[in-house]
Order: C-alpha cells, then sequence, then structure tokens
C-alpha cells in the first residue's frame, strides 16, 4: 500500500510540472551526417506525461548525440540523476550509483537505462565527463548539451543549482516514475527499480540487504 501512495504520489503531486512549452520553443537542429536517428525536425512524442519531457538535443560523454525524450526516456525504464563533476566532490552522488551499478549487473543497458545530466552544462564537457566516468569505473551515460537546453530538462525536474538531492526512476512504458534521495542506502534505488520494472524483473521489496535486482 505505501509503494502503491508513493507511485500515485509521483505521477500527481510529486513528478514535477515539467514546462509544457519545452517542445514549441526548442530550436530546431539539423542532422549530422553519419547519425541516421536525428532528423531535420522534431519527431512527435507519444506515452504518458510525454509532454511533461522537454524534446532537446544532448549528447553523452562519447559525443553521441540524442533526442533527450524519445532516445532516452521513450519507453525505458530509467534512473536519473544530476551532478556535476565539481559538485561531486562536496557532494557525491555518483559514488551511491555505482553500488546501484553493481546490483543491476547485465540489466545495466539492456532494459534498464542510467543517466546523470550536468548541472554546468558550461564547464562539464564531453570529454571531462568521460575522463571522469572512466575514472569512477561508471558505465552508464552522463548527459550535456548546449546550456539552454540542458536548463530545460533541469528545470522540468525542479532541479535547481548544481547539487541536487533527489533522483528520479521511471518507467515510460507504463507511465510511472517516483524519487529517491540521492543518498539513501543503494538497495533502496535499486529497489524502485525493481517496483517499476515489469515481467520478470517486476519485485515489488527486495528480500533483504543483500538481493540483487537481476
Amino acid at each position: 500500500m505505501n509503494s502503491r501512495r508513493t507511485v500515485v504520489t509521483a505521477l500527481g503531486l510529486g513528478l514535477p510540472a515539467m514546462a509544457l512549452a519545452a517542445n514549441a520553443n526548442a530550436k530546431t537542429p539539423v542532422a549530422q551526417e553519419g547519425n541516421p536517428m536525428l532528423l531535420q525536425c522534431e519527431r512527435p512524442t507519444v506515452g504518458r506525461h510525454a509532454k511533461r519531457f522537454p524534446q532537446v538535443l544532448v549528447q553523452d560523454q562519447n559525443g553521441e548525440k540524442f533526442w533527450f525524450y524519445e532516445n532516452l526516456i521513450q519507453d525505458k525504464l530509467v534512473l536519473l540523476s544530476f551532478a556535476s563533476i565539481d559538485g561531486e566532490q562536496h557532494y557525491s552522488v555518483v559514488d551511491n550509483l555505482l553500488k546501484v551499478q553493481e546490483m543491476l549487473g547485465d540489466r545495466l543497458g539492456d532494459d534498464v537505462f542510467m543517466y546523470t545530466i550536468t548541472t554546468k552544462p558550461e564547464v562539464d564537457t564531453a570529454q571531462s565527463l568521460k575522463e571522469f566516468a572512466q575514472a569512477k569505473g561508471a558505465r552508464w551515460q552522463f548527459i550535456n548539451g548546449e546550456p539552454d537546453a540542458i536548463r530545460q530538462i533541469l528545470t522540468s525536474f525542479n532541479v535547481m543549482g548544481s547539487i541536487h538531492g533527489l533522483n528520479w526512476v521511471g518507467n515510460q512504458r507504463t507511465g510511472r516514475w517516483l524519487s529517491k534521495p540521492a543518498k539513501v542506502q543503494p538497495i533502496f534505488i535499486a529497489e524502485a527499480v525493481a517496483m517499476l520494472s515489469t515481467g520478470k524483473h517486476h519485485k515489488a521489496r527486495l528480500v533483504d540487504m543483500r538481493s540483487s535486482v537481476a
């Protein structure tokens, strides 16, 4: 019952009031040669709550470009965090997520996708994010882009400042979202992923502190 209430709250009052005008105001990028996923205009977004998410162009630490909603969120089970390289020295989000990464095992990149979105897009370049991820052993995607595009994403999740204390777990196939404190024990972040999983991976609760989410 508590988990049900949590999800209902996330869908109603807890899910950030994401900017509905983001799609209309976003600039239309030009498709890049060799990257067939990028068309010359923004494709329509579908799915529950789709209009709550900005459809803006971003890139990961490897320089690959994506539409934020359509390529990274739509129809996926995702774990989003918000951090900067500088901010990690004072309030580490990534170190906690490294333990979640271990719990997810082979699911990461298969049916669960993790993204850390920089809160300092003017400073954290793709190369610096790549070096940071490699040094940490993080196997998920670190997202940057034009400052205006990243600000739209941060605003949609009510992220203010360079340090943010919430992670968001969402299943955009079902439209269910919930948040977890970034510093909570990693098992509870992994548990949120398991709760929003479907099929054989769904678990209402993890059995104990040694359980995995495989």
